[in-house]
């Protein structure tokens, strides 16, 4: 029995190393760690947008953890990367000297804060920075802050603008923006040729157009266009001015518009004999609008407007004013818009109210008879660059909704889906006559940008109804129009052909069976 037990032993002392070979070695850590229990930020105050769930995710991120030298850096990374995307580009984090015996941590927030906004051309022009950027000397910076200064200096449209930050981190983190710009000034002036064929509307019109970027140095932007008819015939005549100035401010877009249109035709009289009288149109809109911008992100921007608006008609059969037909209207307007931004397209969305009032000496009650307007309108636009066959393509998609409570005055309110202002098929057509309040319009284009630099080929088709039934409203004088069309731009020299086509309409409206045109214009 001894001898079973001795060489049990013997077997013992020979497996021992082997297995003593197969146990793992546990090195000790390069460098000591630490429990962080809790982790503490200060001056919050200065980062209004850095709420308390920013807060609980950036503790939580590293409380009950054991934190060494690596960590601590790699966590200051992550804590960094946070402030940037809350908006804090220039801000950055510091630990101070502390002892983490307990396993408390504290991280200082380093508010990068501005000292001044200049010009790199040296050049001052007066309140223009001011206006633009809504910072002070000696405020935190943010990035929602830039973007919204510099969408104030790109109002001037014509100027490009960029920004050049340069960090003091010596100097308490200040801040020194700078803007790049190619001229303080600029204009462009625009000639245009239209001619098609079309027996309701003038054949040919002549435009000229005008714009000032930055007149007073203020970030404005002014703009005039002047339309008028050269055709040889006196049965069809047009002329319309407008003229647009907007001015920013901080937060604030205010926009000032006027415009004037007249429009001569003949029509058929019956009375003893068939004569043709001369009817001439003119109308006069004034418009005064602000804009105030809710939220502004990366990509993204949502803004509230509110304005008045005086609106005047004058009817002449023969040069004779007709007093009956006369009217004044004033009105207030309400509006919200949001526009996303996102890879090669974009989307706007907007939903205004406009209401009728007694100001200013309206006299569209006494006019007309009609009970108070009260128009509800909503927009939508979709756009998008997309590749097919290797090839750049781009699509587009609007929707226009108006509806209103009361009936509307047939020539200031009706939102007409023929004429000049009407959708692909019908630009050439007359006004729906008893057109309704209520409208729906649907536009499409879908285009091939060529392989020369702003030369593409499109198609559109566009649908339109209206009627005083809101229930049915698209229902009621359905039209269905396209378009096809080359356009481009070469230097200075500008051109579009196209041709409309009425796809589908009712027997009462009068269409061009297909419509030819032709664009041609100069900038200068």
């Amino acid at each position: 029995m001894k001898v079973v037990y001795l060489l049990l032993f013997l077997l013992l002392l020979k497996w021992l190393p082997s297995y003593a070979g197969a146990m793992p070695i546990i090195k000790e850590p390069k460098s000591s760690c630490v429990v962080i229990n809790q982790v503490y930020f200060t001056p919050l105050r200065l980062f209004p947008l850095v709420t308390s769930k920013h807060v609980s995710e950036w503790k939580s991120a590293l409380e009950g953890l054991c934190a060494s030298d690596e960590t601590l850096l790699v966590y200051a990374d992550y804590l960094n990367q946070q402030l940037a995307e809350v908006g804090y580009i220039t801000s950055y984090i510091h630990y101070p000297q502390q002892n983490l015996l307990f396993g408390v941590l504290y991280v200082d927030l380093i508010a990068g804060k501005l000292q001044a906004i200049e010009f790199q051309d040296g050049v001052d022009t007066g309140w223009s920075l001011a206006n633009a950027f809504p910072l002070q000397r000696g405020d935190v910076v943010h990035l929602h802050q830039l973007n919204q200064g510099l969408a104030n200096l790109r109002n001037t449209q014509l100027v490009p603008y960029q920004i050049q930050i340069i960090s003091d981190n010596e100097r308490d983190n200040m801040n020194q923006l700078i803007i790049q710009r190619t001229a303080v000034r600029a204009f462009k002036g625009r000639l245009l040729f239209e001619s098609k064929q079309s027996q309701e509307q003038p054949n040919q019109v002549i435009s000229q157009v005008v714009m000032l970027a930055n007149p007073l140095l203020l970030n404005d932007f002014f703009f005039f266009s002047l339309d008028s008819d050269i055709g040889q015939g006196t049965s069809k005549k047009f002329k319309s001015a407008s003229l647009l100035y907007s001015i920013p401010y901080h937060y604030w877009l205010l926009s000032f518009y006027a415009g004037y249109q007249e429009s001569t035709a003949y029509k058929n009289i019956q009375l003893f004999d068939q004569i043709a009288l001369k009817n001439d149109l003119r109308n006069r809109l004034l418009l005064m609008q602000a804009e105030y911008v809710l939220h502004r992100s990366l990509n993204s921007t949502t803004s509230a407007s509110v304005g008045a608006q005086v609106q005047t008609l004058d009817v002449f059969l023969n040069n004779y004013r007709l007093k009956t037909q006369q009217r004044f209207s004033s009105y207030g307007l309400f509006g919200l818009s949001h526009k996303r931004d996102f890879l090669q397209g974009s989307v706007a969305v907007s939903i205004s109210y406009k209401q009728s009032l007694d100001w200013f000496g309206s006299t569209r009650k006494q006019t007309t008879g009609l009970d108070r307007a009260r128009i509800y309108q909503f927009s939508a636009d979709y756009q998008r660059q997309f590749t097919f066959m290797n090839q750049p393509m781009y699509h587009r998609h609007e929707v226009e909704l108006q509806l209103s409570h009361a009936k509307l005055d047939p020539l200031l309110e009706v939102n007409t889906i023929t004429g000049r202002f009407g959708i692909r098929g019908f630009t050439g057509s007359l006004p729906i006559e008893n057109a309704g309040e209520n409208t729906l319009k649907i536009k499409n284009e879908w285009g091939w940008l060529l392989p020369w630099q702003e030369h593409k080929f499109y198609s559109g088709l566009d649908f339109a109804s209206t009627s005083s039934e809101r229930a049915r409203f698209w229902q009621k004088n359905k039209l269905l129009g396209g378009e096809v069309g080359i356009q481009g731009q070469y230097k200075r020299m500008g051109y579009k052909v196209f041709f409309e086509l009425p796809l589908w309409y009712s027997s009462t409206i009068k269409a061009e069976p297909i419509l030819l045109g032709a664009k041609l214009s100069i900038d200068y």
